[in-house]
């Protein structure tokens, strides 16, 4: 894995669990998880522009 997939896991579940503490999810343990996977997917898209 390379560390741009990395980080954007890693912020992505940490904004779910900010959007959970603020009221904006019913549960931290999902908003983390739909986080991580908008991260996943916002570092794959980082990864693929550095490449090009």
């Amino acid at each position: 894995m390379d560390s741009y997939i990395v980080r954007g896991i890693l912020i992505g579940g940490s904004l779910g669990v900010f959007a959970a503490l603020l009221g904006f999810s019913d549960s931290i343990p999902r908003a983390f998880g739909v986080g991580m996977i908008g991260g996943f997917l916002a570092g794959i898209t980082l990864e693929r522009r550095r490449r090009k």
